[in-house]
């Protein structure tokens, strides 16, 4: 009877949480990530760079804990994220038709693709003066911003996806004359999937990495306006706390988010993530 039940205890998976922290490459990062804060710590103490300007990490940590406690944090997170997701969205909405489109015509592709080349290197912050000239100060003028840089990699991300599908299954559905609704919901999008989902994880960085500096200038509120705030307090400190609160936002999106689409489709199916 022990021993049935042991073998019962073992064979039982162990929950998702406790399997992700003892996965090797959990261990690794984490020591690699204990190896910059120590190296941190020893520049800090060495005196390498200015005190006033680069805080310790206890300094620092002490300083993210403080704006947790007295609610700041929460609020400018969540007035950042609600913009991130509602750019990012805006963009998927527009820019994965576009992309199947592109993929699909080649006389709309001929007629725009220059266009949208021309555009797409045009950096976020160029537009944030006329955002706030067109919208003004505020959600709309940063959610703007955070769309036209991240229509882009889904776009053409989705349109390369469609390109490489000219392969037996669409030249079966051109000869069996598919209906072009039936075509797009069950060949284009399914065997686009992997190039849509790298677009969304590539839009997804893009927003955050343009809506920090747009609070910067047009926003009272947000991660952005933290840290902007936070220079002009000569508070490192809280910089760097705002700096790491991203960088958890993005590391448990990618986690948690985007590998979840990914089981729920393309594990599901069989298929692969394209390379980003």
């Amino acid at each position: 009877m022990i021993e049935t039940a042991f073998r019962l205890e073992k064979a039982r998976p162990k929950p998702a949480l406790v399997r992700w922290l003892t996965h090797r490459d959990t261990l690794l990062s984490s020591g690699f990530i204990l190896g910059v804060l120590l190296l941190w710590q020893v520049v800090y103490s060495l005196e390498l760079m200015p005190k006033w300007a680069f805080p310790s990490p206890g300094r620092t940590f002490q300083s993210l804990v403080e704006l947790l406690l007295d609610g700041s944090l929460a609020k400018n997170v969540g007035a950042s994220f609600s913009r991130q997701i509602t750019g990012v969205v805006l963009a998927a909405i527009a820019g994965v038709p576009l992309g199947i489109y592109l993929g699909m015509s080649a006389n709309f592709k001929g007629a725009t693709l220059p266009f949208f080349r021309m555009m797409y290197p045009i950096p976020g912050l160029a537009w944030v003066p006329l955002a706030i000239l067109w919208f003004g100060v505020g959600f709309t003028s940063t959610v703007f911003v955070i769309f036209i840089s991240g229509i882009w990699p889904i776009m053409f991300n989705t349109m390369a996806g469609v390109q490489t599908l000219s392969g037996q299954y669409t030249d079966v559905a051109r000869v069996y004359m598919a209906p072009s609704g039936l075509y797009i919901r069950r060949i284009l999008v399914p065997g686009s999937l992997p190039f849509i989902i790298t677009g969304l994880r590539l839009t997804y960085g893009v927003g955050w990495r343009v809506i920090i500096g747009a609070e910067m200038i047009s926003s009272i509120v947000g991660i952005g306006f933290m840290i902007d705030d936070a220079r002009w307090q000569l508070r490192p400190d809280i910089m760097i706390a705002g700096m790491i609160t991203i960088a958890i936002i993005g590391l448990v999106t990618e986690n948690w988010l985007f590998d979840f689409i990914e089981r729920r489709t393309l594990d599901k199916w069989g298929m692969k993530a394209s390379p980003m």
